[in-house]
C-alpha cells in the first residue's frame, strides 16, 4: 500500500493535487470522500482534518497537509527536478506564486461563497443574491488574469507549470468553459493546452466529464 494518501471527490479541488501527485510519478493512494456525505469515510478524513475538506493529503513521512496550494508549493519542492514550478531564483516562480495565491485568496472563496450561501446568509433571497454575486466576482477574477498574463503559450511561457493546472481545474466549475472561453480566449487556450498533458488527461477522466 503507498504511503502517501489523497483525500478527495470527483470534480472537487483534489483533481489538481490529483494530476500533480501523476505528474510527478508519485505512488498514492485515494480516498474518495463526499464531505457531504456522513459515513466511514468522513470520519476518516475528519480525523486527520478537522475542517472535512478535500484535498488532504498525508505524505510519505505522515505529514498531513491541507490547502491545495499550499500543496502544490510542497510537491514542487519535494520534486524540484520535475518543473512543477519555475525554480528559485527564476523571475516566473515569483509570478507563479502570485497567481496560485491569487486562485487559492480570491477564487476559491467565491466559489466557496457560491457552492454553501447558507453558511453567510439565511433567506432564500439573500441566498440567491450572493450566489449570483459570486459568480460576478469570478469572472472579475479571471479577466484579471486574462489582462495580466499572456501565454507562450502556458500561462507563465514556454513550460507548463503548477499553475496551469490550478487554473485548469478552476475552469470546470463557475462561470464556466463556454463563459471563459468566450471573454478570456488567451487563458482559455492555455488551459485547452495544459489538458492535453497526459497526466492532467488522466486525472480529468476519472473527475471530470469530457
Amino acid at each position: 500500500m503507498s504511503a502517501v494518501e489523497l483525500y478527495g471527490c470527483r470534480g472537487c479541488g483534489s483533481a489538481a493535487i490529483e494530476a500533480l501527485l501523476e505528474w510527478a510519478g508519485i505512488e498514492f493512494a485515494y480516498r474518495e470522500v463526499a464531505s457531504w456525505e456522513p459515513g466511514a469515510a468522513i470520519d476518516a478524513l475528519k480525523r486527520v482534518n478537522p475542517l472535512a475538506q478535500v484535498p488532504t493529503l498525508k505524505l510519505a513521512d505522515g505529514t498531513i497537509m491541507t490547502e491545495s496550494a499550499a500543496m502544490i508549493v510542497a510537491l514542487a519542492e519535494l520534486h524540484p527536478d520535475l518543473g512543477l514550478l519555475p525554480p528559485i531564483g527564476d523571475a516566473r516562480r515569483a509570478a507563479a506564486l502570485r497567481w496560485i495565491a491569487f486562485i487559492a485568496g480570491n477564487m476559491y472563496p467565491a466559489i466557496s461563497v457560491g457552492d454553501f450561501p447558507e453558511r453567510w446568509v439565511k433567506s432564500d433571497v439573500a441566498r440567491a443574491e450572493l450566489k449570483d454575486g459570486s459568480v460576478d466576482r469570478l469572472k472579475a477574477y479571471w479577466t484579471i488574469l486574462e489582462q495580466s498574463l499572456s501565454p507562450a503559450p502556458y500561462l507563465l511561457g514556454e513550460e507548463i507549470s503548477a499553475l496551469d493546472v490550478y487554473a485548469a481545474m478552476l475552469s470546470r466549475w463557475r462561470p464556466g468553459r463556454a463563459w471563459i472561453d468566450a471573454h478570456c480566449p488567451q487563458v482559455a487556450a492555455s488551459i485547452a493546452l495544459t489538458e492535453q498533458h497526459p497526466a492532467v488527461a488522466r486525472a480529468w477522466v476519472h473527475n471530470f466529464k469530457t
